[in-house]
């Protein structure tokens, strides 16, 4: 029956964090998945060919080690995310804007499934500057005071 007060400065994760640090882990899954699929895909391929033995052995290792690189950056957003730390929230922020750049580049030459992108890197991008989602990642500072 006993009442948890919060401390004031303490703030509990918003919900949009939680959706986004979701999707974080949905695509860093999926590209951990695909690394091993190709991975697996180019030790099968290079074994067979005697010509590409060692070209496809190559690109299949350069695609491996730069997707399972963007897959541990993808776990440690997340890691950011539902921690609370503010460099999180600027590599969102960053990826957001990046994303919008490019979406609108593609819209330019017709890409018209851009759209939606746009729309949801500007969404992403507002939210994260609203107050309880930047008083979230800045609850480590003000808890050290």
């Amino acid at each position: 029956m006993a009442d948890v007060v919060k401390n004031p400065t303490q703030s509990e994760r918003p919900i949009g964090i939680t959706i986004l640090g979701v999707s974080f882990i949905v695509v860093a899954v999926l590209m951990s998945i695909a690394t091993a699929m190709i991975g697996t895909f180019m030790v099968i391929l290079g074994s067979y060919s005697t010509m590409m033995n060692n070209m496809i052995s190559a690109m299949g290792g350069m695609f491996v080690v730069f997707i399972g690189i963007l897959a541990g950056i993808e776990f440690a957003i997340v890691y950011a995310l539902f921690s609370g730390k503010n460099w999180g929230r600027i590599t969102i922020i960053v990826l957001s804007i990046v994303d919008f750049i490019v979406h609108c580049a593609t819209l330019v030459v017709g890409n018209l499934f851009a759209i939606p992108h746009i729309i949801l890197d500007v969404a992403v991008f507002f939210y994260m500057w609203k107050p309880s989602v930047v008083s979230y990642f800045n609850q480590e500072k003000s808890s050290l005071v």
